[in-house]
């Protein structure tokens, strides 16, 4: 399972499908868990995607032709196939009654779509991710709420939730979501920071996979060999990977 938004393309780029206040839709940006799915993959390829949040237990459905939310996966209606387009975008086919019809964002309304006609089909499929605080400050998160870089308790919501751009070289960059979208986690100038926008190897890091779906970020660019830590119950950039105090576990946001 993963953690993923959708993000439209074409004529709707900029918005993302919603499940918030129980409803499918289009929504400008990544505001929140409304926005967040998880991935879950089922037998025979096909997939389904959950809501979290408020819609937790619910999944995207296109039963009865039309698209809702539904409670649990009772069948087909809920099932899936993800065709990967290369990229990072994919498109989802129906499966069962509504067989060879896609999810579309054309005309900027949800609907069911004869067939893959292009763009209107087309998503950018987002990785997104909370990451919490290990060693001493376990059941912490790392947050960009309130437009800073801190620890909040928890995972609140859209505060602590980044979504993950995959960069050129394999590098990472971290951006915000909600009040602080269009920011990224940056570490130029040797400090922690939201920068608008990714300006340059301030805001690029290196995520080095500890095992056990635990990540240390490290820095790029005159920070190079610097980490992302939370030691100390602070957020700062440690000299060299020490131990739990640079490490985060990265969970569903």
């Amino acid at each position: 399972m993963s953690s993923i938004a959708l993000s439209a393309l074409g004529a709707e780029k900029g918005t993302c499908l919603s499940h918030a206040l129980n409803k499918v839709w289009l929504q400008t940006g990544i505001q929140g868990e409304g926005e967040v799915f998880i991935l879950e993959n089922l037998p025979n390829g096909l997939v389904a995607l959950a809501c979290t949040g408020g819609e937790k237990g619910k999944y995207l459905s296109h039963a009865l032709n039309k698209l809702w939310l539904q409670d649990g996966i009772q069948g087909e209606g809920e099932m899936w196939i993800l065709h990967d387009k290369g990229n990072g975008n994919v498109a989802l086919e129906c499966v069962g009654g509504e067989s060879g019809k896609y999810l579309s964002h054309a005309l900027k309304k949800m609907w069911l779509q004869n067939g893959y006609q292009g763009e209107g089909e087309l998503w950018a499929q987002k990785s997104t991710a909370a990451f919490e605080s290990l060693g001493a400050e376990k059941g912490k998160f790392l947050s960009h709420a309130l437009n800073k870089v801190w620890l909040q308790n928890g995972n609140q919501g859209a505060g602590e939730i980044f979504v993950l751009e995959t960069l050129p070289n394999g590098h990472t960059a971290l951006a915000c979501t909600g009040g602080e979208t269009g920011k990224y986690l940056s570490h130029a100038q040797n400090r922690l920071w939201l920068q608008n926008g990714v300006q340059g190897e301030g805001e690029m890091w290196t995520a080095h996979d500890q095992g056990s779906g635990n990540v240390a970020f490290e820095c790029l660019g005159a920070e190079f060999g610097k980490y992302l830590s939370h030691a100390f119950a602070k957020m700062w950039l440690q000299d060299g990977y020490q131990g739990e105090g640079e490490l985060w576990a990265k969970r569903n946001a």
